[in-house]
């Protein structure tokens, strides 16, 4: 459980920074006590174990104190994916029967719109300095036991639409995928991981801030990702090493005019294909260490580790989990096929319980004992596994997962639309890009779209091309020849280069 691995952080640490943000160093010890002392105010404001409540927060400490403070108290934590639309958020609340929520003040108009029964019920702050101040006079909690197999928190996708999904995670899946990532990486207490991605991915929480709590290293927090200044933040900070997603690196190679001398020793994420982890290493001076994983499995399943690296590859399986490439009939494939990417504990609590209160989708994708990705891949013959993209037709864009489905849905309700097919599309710098092939009424032009879809999708499941057609392509049968649609022709507008259409 976390309270305890905290407690064995500052029994071995307590003096060591663990969270350096914006100059300020806070210690294993400082920040252990506010999250007690915050455990307290949580209880005072009524929340009990088993409670779920919501953690609307940016990157800072505040985010990191009640994350904990949520456990300290034995609640769970549902993180707010901050691109999730009203729709999303009131969902959010109703499926997982979220009673409070926690947070920066800064996100109460946006959370109480969508969800005013949560008004009565908010402990919002306007910056860390504010949280450590209210909790200072209080006593601090004596942690909650808990199995650390119980519910931690519910992880929900980012929400294109008003349904989005919450997968169920333990302590110890957390605290195994940091332990496990910090042996591949060879993390000491010396190390120092540098975050710019939201601490609401899985991402920044298991291969930062969980690596830390296993090793007692330091993390570094950014508010955000500024390509520019990045490598200015890293040696600022003394970073020794940062997590990514493949659009990360993309921007970095493009917007780094000039490389500071740095400490950087590794940067691990998803996403970075053979000929960007080569520039990376060779330009940007920072060795890559690509995995595979995602939510569902706790973070991630295999990596490159600092003993097992062979460019290209996401590395070897963790030993705490079996995965293979499964053909359509669920049967394990030879080294150098391809199929879908499958994955099973080989102890218990490692990957996550299953999507909160959707059984059914649940019982679909832990087929024949084995949790079905989504993903294509294949490994060779010395157990590296490969990365093939999607088995199914979700677009990643930017480390964001989006369904072509939820698109296709809203722009089907736009009353100059008649029909519509949303595809991914090839990109440099995003992975993909969504492209939306439209058959149009009398009446409809393309200057319409951003005031149709403002507030029904993110603005990060927008599609960025536009193609107008008098009829998609189909098969006899009626099914929409997808792969005809991909294309990006002269007769494709990029709405990125329209005034005023976010990309």
């Amino acid at each position: 459980m976390f309270p305890r691995t905290l407690s064995e952080r500052v029994a071995q640490h307590g003096e060591r920074t663990f969270l350096h943000f914006e100059g300020d160093d806070i210690t294993w010890a400082e920040a252990v006590d506010t999250v007690a002392r915050t455990a307290s105010l949580l209880r005072q404001s009524g929340v009990t174990p088993g409670d779920r409540v919501m953690l609307a927060a940016g990157n800072s400490p505040t985010f990191i104190y009640l994350w904990f403070a949520l456990r300290w108290v034995g609640a769970t934590c549902v993180p707010l994916h901050v691109g999730a639309t009203p729709a999303a958020v009131a969902s959010m609340v109703k499926d997982a029967g979220l009673s409070a929520v926690v947070g920066d003040e800064g996100h109460r108009g946006r959370v109480l719109d969508a969800a005013p029964s949560l008004a009565s019920r908010c402990l919002l702050f306007t910056d860390h300095e504010a949280l450590r101040a209210k909790v200072a006079d209080l006593p601090p909690l004596e942690p909650v036991e808990t199995s650390p197999y119980a519910e931690c928190n519910i992880l929900y996708t980012s929400g294109t639409t008003g349904a989005p999904k919450g997968a169920v995670l333990s302590s110890e899946a957390f605290l195994a995928g940091g332990r496990e990532l910090a042996a591949a990486l060879e993390v000491t207490p010396e190390d120092r991981i540098l975050l710019a991605l939201p601490l609401f991915h899985t991402n920044p929480q298991v291969y930062g801030v969980m690596v830390a709590l296993q090793t007692g290293c330091s993390i570094a927090i950014l508010r955000d990702f500024k390509p520019r200044g990045f490598f200015a933040d890293a040696a600022r900070t003394g970073a020794t090493g940062f997590t990514y997603v493949g659009t990360v690196l993309s921007l970095l190679l493009a917007k780094t005019e000039s490389v500071p001398q740095h400490q950087l020793r590794f940067c691990v994420g998803g996403g970075a294909p053979e000929g960007l982890w080569r520039a990376v290493e060779t330009e940007l001076g920072v060795p890559v260490h690509e995995l595979y994983g995602m939510t569902e499995t706790g973070g991630w399943v295999t990596a490159t580790s600092t003993k097992h690296r062979r460019i290209g590859s996401c590395g070897v399986v963790r030993p705490d989990m079996e995965c293979v490439a499964l053909d359509p009939d669920d049967r394990v494939l030879p080294a150098g096929q391809i199929g879908q990417i499958a994955v099973r504990p080989k102890v218990p609590g490692v990957i996550f319980d299953g999507y909160h209160a959707r059984a059914e989708l649940t019982w679909s994708k832990f087929r024949n004992a084995w949790f079905h990705t989504g993903d294509l891949g294949h490994f060779d013959e010395d157990g590296y596994l490969y990365f093939h993209g999607r088995a199914d037709d979700l677009i990643r864009r930017g480390g964001e997962n989006v369904a072509p489905l939820d698109v296709d849905t809203v722009l089907s309700e736009h009353p100059d639309i008649v029909e519509v097919a949303v595809v991914g599309v090839p990109d440099e710098v995003m992975g993909e890009e969504i492209k939306a092939v439209i058959v149009p009424g009398p009446a409809f032009t393309i200057d319409t779209l951003e005031g149709f879809l403002q507030d029904r999708l993110p603005r990060f499941a927008w599609p960025r091309y536009v193609e107008v057609v008098h009829a998609l392509p189909k098969t006899p049968t009626q099914k929409i020849r997808l792969g005809e649609l991909r294309a990006l022709g002269s007769d494709v507008v990029d709405l990125r280069s329209r005034p005023g259409v976010p990309s």
